[in-house]
């Protein structure tokens, strides 16, 4: 990897400032995306490095407790190929809050890579400390960082706590509506509600409740949430069956089901015993005998003794298929589930009830759709081992394009400075050749961000070598290869690939 120094003097350097706010930063206007960014545009141009690409990475809405953000994501991968030689951020907690995780890529992985790491509020500069940023200053930084998130988190989760305690956290549900902090009965949507207790009471199915919310054209409580123009009207299981078991139709205020193990975490699920429950906090939509009806209804609806311990796949001994979440429907988007028997099939369970849909019961043989990908997956793999791959000669022709502009750049400015050329005829030239600069090096940051490398290119010949070979599709070819597989009616198969 080309060190800072040397990349600065051949006028290759690629400058990376990354920008991040998160919900509670937007309270603030010293964090705002367009503050970060002036700061940061202001601190690279006083760095006074000529002829240096800046690229901009912004994650907004999103905490610094966790690496899990796509922009950050991106930089990080363009480090790992060594296409950044320098970030750019407002201070260290932009980065991360999380002192283990900040710290390894601060410490470990941008020396690594010959990564000069700058965090302009904190006066921090790793040229300045050997390639890293140790010392007790930023540890105490990092340590202030982590632990006000922390705090912050904490205290936000003991206030929510006191509030659902008194039945004041209120999120409503679909079927009521929030007014003055009280829960109100949402008349279309209670409706709606009132209907599926009614039909599962009077024996209808899952299914057929399902089947009836569509041909009444009924929104799903996330379309009426949104209020959707034209509702598809689409009922999942998991939604009916979650309005049949919610005791919040009946009155009782529910809350604490969930909890966040640490700052940034994911959710787990809490024992029903810990919940926070208060009953008669609100007007019932459902009466409570009509509830206790359809949980005991709910709780006869069991697999059988003996087909509960043993699985379809165990019982068919059918090997699970390669293309398993990667087929989608064609028509609706949505991932066509198999059924796994001696005849596995694709089908399209989503418009399972849309009788006048076009993919309405749209159904494709596993063995069928294989043996069309795998023909697909031959021709592709015949198509990538008869194309070059991206020549490094093309990375140097655009390094020495923008070399070149900068040579132009400088000697412009020698001849000023010695007096061989008029002010109004540098001021002229200057702009001719500063669209020249800019036109190079934006041509050549498409080039570093889009190109293949060639160890990628080389992996990716010796997968379509091993496919062309390959008597059967396998889960480690699809995987390498497909994106996504997209079924239609009269068996027609499109094909989209990784790359």
């Amino acid at each position: 990897m080309m060190s800072f120094r040397r990349c600065v003097k051949l006028a290759e350097c690629v400058i990376a400032k990354y920008i991040r706010l998160s919900v509670e930063d937007t309270q603030s206007d010293s964090l705002s995306v367009e503050t970060q960014r002036l700061l940061l545009d202001a601190h690279i141009n006083n760095l006074d490095i000529p002829n240096a690409t800046v690229l901009e990475f912004v994650d907004n809405g999103h905490r610094g407790t966790t690496f899990e953000r796509p922009a950050v994501h991106s930089l990080l991968e363009l480090v790992r190929l060594g296409r950044v030689n320098c970030i750019v951020v407002k201070d260290l907690s932009r980065l991360g809050r999380n002192m283990l995780e900040t710290g390894y890529y601060i410490e470990r992985v941008f020396p690594l890579y010959g990564v000069r790491f700058i965090a302009v509020s904190d006066g921090l500069d790793s040229a300045e400390h050997n390639g890293g940023l140790g010392g007790m200053e930023v540890a105490f930084k990092f340590l202030a960082h982590e632990q006000y998130s922390r705090d912050l988190s904490q205290k936000i989760k003991t206030a929510k706590r006191a509030k659902a305690l008194r039945g004041e956290y209120i999120v409503p549900k679909f079927g009521y509506k929030k007014v003055n902090n009280q829960l109100i009965i949402d008349e279309p949507a209670a409706e709606t509600v009132r209907l599926i207790f009614e039909l599962y009471s009077a024996g209808g199915s899952i299914t057929s409740i399902a089947a009836r919310l569509y041909a009444e054209k009924r929104p799903t409580p996330s379309e009426y949430r949104r209020s959707v123009e034209n509702p598809v009207c689409i009922w999942s299981k998991s939604a009916i069956l979650g309005i049949l078991r919610d005791e919040q139709y009946i009155g009782t205020y529910i809350a604490g089901k969930t909890r966040c193990l640490d700052v940034g975490g994911k959710l787990v699920p809490v024992p029903e015993s810990e919940w926070i429950k208060i009953p008669d906090h609100h007007s019932a939509i459902v009466e409570k005998v009509v509830f206790e009806a359809a949980q005991a209804k709910i709780g006869h609806k069991r697999k059988p003794p003996h087909k509960a311990t043993q699985s379809t796949i165990t019982r068919y001994s059918v090997p699970q298929n390669p293309l398993k979440g990667k087929v989608i429907c064609g028509c609706c988007g949505h991932v066509m589930r198999i059924n796994v028997t001696r005849n596995s099939s694709f089908l399209c369970q989503y418009m399972r009830v849309a009788t006048d849909a076009e993919c309405h019961k749209l159904r494709m043989l596993g063995s069928e759709v294989e043996a069309i990908v795998l023909e697909r997956i031959r021709e592709h793999a015949r198509l990538i081992l008869n194309t070059d791959p991206a020549s490094p000669a093309l990375q140097t022709e655009h390094d020495a394009q923008v070399r070149q502009a900068g040579d132009a750049k400088y000697a412009l400015y020698e001849r000023y400075v010695l007096g061989e050329v008029s002010a109004e005829e540098y001021l002229e030239k200057k702009v001719a050749l500063d669209v020249n600069l800019e036109r190079a090096k934006l041509a050549r940051a498409s080039f570093m961000q889009e190109s293949a490398t060639k160890e990628d290119y080389e992996k990716l010949r010796q997968i379509a070598e091993n496919a062309l070979d390959a008597t059967e599709l396998t889960r480690s070819v699809a995987d390498a290869l497909i994106d996504k597989v997209r079924v239609y009616p009269s068996s027609r198969v499109e094909v989209a690939w990784v790359m």
